[in-house]
């Protein structure tokens, strides 16, 4: 393939990922229904996950070494479960409401999808390719609730996560803080180079296999019809 093929087939520069959800939250102002709450439950949830590796350290140094206390030992195990019990409620409500505030907003953009292609003229509804309006209203917006009810998950966890372990390495040692910061610094440049990389990849090859689908399909719903007028 030549140069100027790849140029023509190469995808536009796609928007980051920060924009884009800018402009899912603009689009569909649902999505901010009970935002900060949500936000701040993923937080909540998060201490859960630093809670048993602090609740071991502090029950190894305090109540095992130089001597068994287990008095120490049980107020340990017994502060981490209470801990546990509290932020595995705060991750089922952030569940909840993150799945309810997506479902619903996502209800309306297939009603609005939908209105919008039925206001089309016919003539412009002739000249799209075979399944494409369909698939607006359809793997589109599927791919949008995969993302909120999955990569959304992920995000807040991450965020919160960061956030979390931030603050108990700077509690612990603010040298350490910054030297994991130091050596983490290098991959999130490496990332982004990376993740664009993959963008414009899987882009072109979006495109390619829409051709294929589309070909493939006008040749099996042609079929029958080249067939009958044959005969």
């Amino acid at each position: 393939m030549s140069t100027a093929q790849r140029e023509a087939e190469a995808p536009e520069p796609a928007e980051t990922t920060w924009q884009t959800l800018r402009r899912g939250l603009a689009l569909s102002p649902e999505l901010r229904t009970g935002l900060l709450g949500t936000l701040a439950l993923a937080l909540v949830y998060m201490v859960g996950r630093v809670a048993v590796p602090v609740a071991v350290q502090q029950g190894i140094d305090n109540g095992i070494v130089g001597g068994l206390d287990l008095d120490v030992v049980w107020t340990v195990v017994a502060v981490a479960a209470a801990i546990l019990v509290v932020t595995t409620l705060c991750g089922y409500l952030m569940m909840r409401r993150l799945f309810t505030v997506s479902e619903t907003a996502l209800a309306n953009v297939r009603i609005r999808a939908f209105r919008h292609v039925h206001d089309l003229s016919m003539l412009h509804q002739q000249s799209e390719r075979r399944g494409s309006l369909v698939s607006r209203v359809t793997s589109d917006v599927d791919q949008i609730t995969q993302f909120l009810q999955w990569g959304g998950v992920i995000l807040l966890v991450n965020l919160g996560q960061l956030m979390v372990t931030t603050i108990v390495m700077l509690a612990y040692s603010w040298q350490l803080t910054l030297m994991v910061f130091a050596a983490f610094l290098p991959a999130i440049f490496v990332i982004r180079s990376l993740q664009r990389r993959l963008g414009s990849a899987y882009g072109i090859v979006r495109q390619r296999t829409g051709a294929l689908l589309g070909a493939i399909g006008e040749s099996v719903v042609g079929a029958p019809v080249i067939r009958a007028y044959g005969i």
